[in-house]
């Protein structure tokens, strides 16, 4: 009888253990992790990774990171937890190993997340059940999602990605440039003090999917403060750097800048990512509806009819017009060397065309569009 009473204790015992690790698992599934308390209630919680295990190390990463949390925490408008990997998101529980077999390792998971601020690059470590959660988590959950500097070569190879954060990066380059505010009403894009200020930055190009169909572009750059190499690089003038956008029932922050740390650095700066930190976690309100290009629309008169005639006219009409509308060239004017640097640029983004014909449109454009 009571070798039968212990054997019952036994058993219950090992019952009791095996709900208790059940419950465990349960609770830290997107709570506060492990049945832990929340430790910073009446906030919001803001998840920063910085997954680059498979692309290019900036050297402002951790300073990003960093400043990312500070500033939401002296303004008290959320508590960021900084992870350098995807571990966190997800909807599953994180499992222990060695001592922790089994248990829950107090891990808090995409549920207990209002947005994530995410410096991707390459193409990440993330399973394809991760990346589904992520989608959902925006897309269906309505959180927020903010990326910053070199997102735009992250996940190249996952379209849904780009599609979400509203572009991929064609090119970059360094430069002191004019920024134009667009929205002046968006939260934080005043920050800067004016509708226009100089920013130096290495600053993004994009491309498709990038539309203007799909975005609200906050801040651009002027194109007229470019020099003529880097103007060659949006034909249209488009050099959008900070946008919202609104993916299903989430909210997407993009900010193209965050080279160097004293990008970071910059009050102003940072002004209009802990706003816009807000906003995307849904703090704060503003109308993201897509709006056209705000540049020139008029017709401008047909290239062929305004270029003097002339040996090399014809492969000029015919290899530029590939890619962009002539009369943006013939716009500038520019030295024999200029014009040479910026053929190679138009060459190495795809033009195509002869040696021949590349030599004859340099002579052309030397001739008839040098310097006044």
């Amino acid at each position: 009888m009571r070798r039968l009473f212990v054997c019952a204790r036994y058993l219950a015992l090992i019952v009791g253990l095996s709900l208790g690790t059940t419950g465990m698992f349960a609770q830290g599934r997107g709570g506060a992790g492990g049945g832990q308390p929340d430790p910073w209630p009446g906030l919001k919680h803001l998840l920063a990774v910085a997954d680059v295990q498979s692309g290019f190390h900036h050297d402002s990463i951790s300073h990003a990171l960093a400043t990312v949390e500070q500033i939401g925490r002296k303004a008290n408008a959320y508590a960021t937890m900084i992870r350098t990997d995807s571990q966190l998101i997800t909807k599953g529980q994180i499992a222990g190993h060695g001592r922790y077999e089994g248990r829950g390792v107090n891990a808090r998971t995409l549920d207990y997340y209002d947005a994530i601020f995410m410096l991707p690059s390459g193409f990440g470590t993330m399973s394809e059940q991760q990346k589904k959660e992520l989608l959902a988590y925006v897309h269906d959950e309505g959180k927020g999602l903010i990326v910053g500097h070199a997102t735009g070569v992250a996940f190249t190879d996952w379209p849904e990605f780009g599609e979400m954060v509203g572009g991929y990066m064609d090119s970059e380059f360094n430069a002191n440039a004019k920024i134009i505010v667009e929205d002046p009403a968006f939260p934080g894009a005043m920050a800067f003090g004016g509708s226009t200020f100089m920013f130096n930055d290495q600053h993004p190009v994009f491309k498709a999917p990038y539309s203007r169909d799909k975005v609200h572009v906050i801040m651009r750059l002027d194109p007229d403060s470019l020099d003529a190499a880097n103007r060659a690089r949006r034909p249209d003038g488009d050099f959008a750097v900070v946008w919202a956008k609104e993916y299903g029932k989430g909210r997407v922050f993009n900010v193209g800048w965050g080279h160097p740390d004293s990008t970071w650095d910059d009050p102003h700066f940072q002004t209009m990512m802990l706003e816009g930190i807000k906003w995307a976690m849904g703090v704060t309100k503003a109308d993201v509806t897509p709006r056209p290009f705000p540049g020139n629309t008029a017709k401008p008169q047909a290239a062929n009819d305004k270029l003097p005639e002339g040996p090399g006219k014809g492969a000029l009409l015919k290899v530029c017009s590939e890619c962009h509308d002539v009369d943006q060239a013939v716009s500038m004017r520019l030295s024999e060397k200029d014009w040479k640097d910026l053929i190679g640029l138009m060459v190495d983004r795809g033009a195509t065309g002869s040696d021949a014909e590349l030599k004859s449109i340099l002579a052309y454009l030397s001739t008839n569009f040098g310097p006044k």
